[in-house]
């Protein structure tokens, strides 16, 4: 009885068949790790994140808005009705929604930024939100105008 090999090769006995499925199911094992590794889940609160990561487009921006008293109301106004249930009224994360959140809202006081610490790496992520994260875009919600303001209130939240 004679066999029609698809394949484009001669497998003529059952040791080259058994290498050629060996090698197939290592490709594909291999394939599937490089996949898993790629759709991985964000850290937990239990779990270090793995490196900060910039947006180097989003470094480029330059904020639009001058940092001024009008200009931090606004932000704050817009902060304390649109993050401050995931944020907390201080900005250390604590905001009510936090304790159900994975990974959990960031700490906008200890500068350390994920996204980027730059003006535009800030407005980016408000605008935008982070992918497997419960933050949300708000350029639907908000102006670029009232973006750049939440952002100039941000950064009085810093501790130095």
């Amino acid at each position: 009885m004679t066999l029609t090999n698809p394949l484009p090769l001669k497998l003529t006995s059952r040791t080259a068949l058994l290498s050629c499925a060996l090698a197939v199911a290592g490709w594909l094992l291999s394939s599937g790790a490089a996949m898993d590794a790629s759709q991985a889940k964000p850290a937990t609160a239990d779990e270090p994140h793995h490196g900060d990561h910039a947006h180097a487009d989003a470094a480029t921006l330059t904020n639009p808005v001058k940092s001024t008293p009008a200009s931090i109301a606004t932000g704050k106004a817009l902060f304390e009705r649109q993050c401050v249930s995931c944020h907390g009224p201080t900005g250390t994360g604590d905001g009510k929604s936090a304790a159900h959140m994975t990974p959990p809202p960031a700490d906008l006081t200890d500068g350390t930024w994920e996204h980027g610490a730059s003006d535009g790496e800030i407005y980016t992520l408000i605008k935008d939100g982070s992918k497997n994260t419960a933050m949300k875009g708000f350029a639907s919600k908000m102006t670029a105008q009232e973006l750049w303001s939440v952002v100039n209130y941000i950064r009085t939240l810093q501790v130095h």
